[in-house]
């Protein structure tokens, strides 16, 4: 009930999450923030606010909210008292883990349109494929690749019965418009795919429970690890894939039978191999894909190798005589 009643508030808005600084409450409710910059859309600045729905704020206190300025003065909406966003490893004694069999956790979130999206609700209905990543990194084997396999995946799934997100892992950057030039290098369809960003408790708390470890090694990079989280249309978990290196005929064979449709059962079992050989390696992606591809190199030399022997057997055979 509260989803609908603040996304019917919402519908015509479009959000900017956002983190400031109170510096004073007044006495008719409104409030002056000075707030963080958004990327691309706003320079850090200091003025007065509307804060709906009301909640008790400290001059002095953190806060993190949904910027909407169709309003005047214009409005912080669903504000919740908050410090800076803090990259880290996962804490799941805080959350629900996200898990094979779960539910999506419940978050507000917004596209790159700046539209309100529930997680556990907006998807529904279809099969969602799910990852993270953030704009500005620089390794090509992860959030680019990720992504390449996201605008793979956008031209080869119908939009009526699959979804694809991606959530930032740095909402402190990733405003809407970036998230928006971000999509538009992949050719993303607004349809299919979409872009997330959130309020910075919000993306703590998603990253708590999916697993996620998100380390800042420069101002504008982090280490992190990935998985790919198949998501069925009654919104519960089917498949979590812990590994960058899956492949997206493998992960579209998988999302295909998730949703009950004919796919290739090798693509299937190789997705499976994969993510089963990285987790005997300790969660090492490249220990992972190094040893199966050792792996499947003396399988094949096997097979070789026992052919030749057959031949040959067959030729000695034949002298023989």
């Amino acid at each position: 009930m509260r989803f609908m009643i603040v996304h019917a508030l919402l519908l015509v808005a479009s959000l900017i999450p956002i983190h400031g600084l109170v510096l004073d409450v007044r006495r008719n409710g409104t409030v002056i923030v000075r707030t963080d910059p958004a990327t691309l859309t706003l320079p850090a600045q200091t003025r007065s606010y509307r804060v709906v729905p009301r909640v008790p704020l400290l001059a002095g206190s953190g806060i993190d909210a949904f910027l909407d300025r169709s309003t005047t003065p214009w409005t912080l909406r669903e504000a919740v008292a908050a410090g800076p966003f803090v990259p880290g490893l996962p804490d799941p004694g805080r959350v629900v883990p996200v898990e094979e069999g779960r539910t999506l956790p419940s978050a507000l979130l917004v596209d790159q349109q700046g539209r309100l999206v529930q997680l556990r609700n907006t998807f529904a209905g279809k099969t969602l494929l799910l990852s993270f990543i953030f704009t500005r990194c620089p390794d090509r084997n992860l959030c680019p690749a990720i992504s390449g396999k996201f605008a793979y995946l956008q031209s080869h799934l119908d939009p009526k019965r699959f979804a694809l997100a991606e959530i930032t892992l740095d909402p402190t950057y990733d405003s809407p418009r970036a998230l928006d030039e971000y999509g538009r290098a992949y050719g993303q369809n607004d349809k299919i795919w979409s872009l997330l960003t959130g309020r910075g408790t919000t993306i703590t708390r998603l990253l708590d429970a999916f697993g996620i470890d998100s380390l800042r090694v420069s101002s504008s990079n982090f280490i992190h690890n990935d998985k790919l989280f198949i998501v069925g249309s009654n919104g519960r978990v089917a498949d979590v894939v812990t590994t960058a290196e899956w492949d997206p005929d493998a992960a579209m064979a998988q999302a295909r039978a998730i949703a009950g449709l004919a796919s290739n059962p090798f693509e299937r079992f190789k997705l499976s191999l994969i993510a089963d050989v990285v987790a005997i390696c300790g969660g090492s992606q490249w220990a992972g894909i190094v040893l199966l591809e050792l792996s499947l190199f003396f399988i094949i030399t096997l097979f070789v190798a026992a052919g030749l022997w057959l031949v040959a057997r067959t030729l000695w055979g034949r002298e023989s005589q």
